[in-house]
C-alpha cells in the first residue's frame, strides 16, 4: 500500500505540475528484487488513486531482471535464483547492475 501511495503522489504532483486535470496512464519500472506482485500493487494503486486526479488510471508495471556484474572478469549477466556466481569465470565477487529500481517512468495526461 506504502508503495503504491507513493506512485499516486510522485503522478499528482508532476501532472499538477503540468497543470494537468487527470492522469489516464502511470508506467512504472521495478526491480525484481522489490519483490512486487503485480496484481496485488495494481489493486492498491486502483485504492490509493480513489477520488483523485488519478482516479480511473491504467499503471503499467514493467519488472526488470536481476543484473548482475562480475568484478572478476566483467561478464554482465541475468542473476538466476539468486545465484550471485558468474557464469564465465565462476567469481562470486558480483555487483548488482539493475533489478533494485522502483520509479514512475512517466505519466499519461488530460
Amino acid at each position: 500500500m506504502a508503495i503504491a501511495r507513493n506512485i499516486v503522489n510522485i503522478a499528482i504532483t508532476a501532472a499538477e505540475k503540468e497543470g494537468a486535470k487527470k492522469i489516464t496512464r502511470v508506467n512504472v519500472v521495478a526491480g525484481e528484487l522489490r519483490g512486487i506482485i503485480p496484481a496485488q500493487l495494481i489493486f492498491s494503486f486502483g485504492l490509493m488513486a480513489e477520488n483523485t486526479i488519478a482516479s480511473g488510471a491504467y499503471l503499467d508495471l514493467e519488472i526488470t531482471p536481476l543484473i548482475g556484474k562480475c568484478k572478476q572478469c566483467g561478464e554482465v549477466f541475468v542473476v538466476k535464483d539468486y545465484c550471485y556466481v558468474c557464469p564465465k569465470c565462476r567469481g562470486e565477487d558480483i555487483q548488482t547492475v539493475s533489478g533494485i529500481e522502483l520509479r514512475v517512468k512517466d505519466i499519461e495526461v488530460e
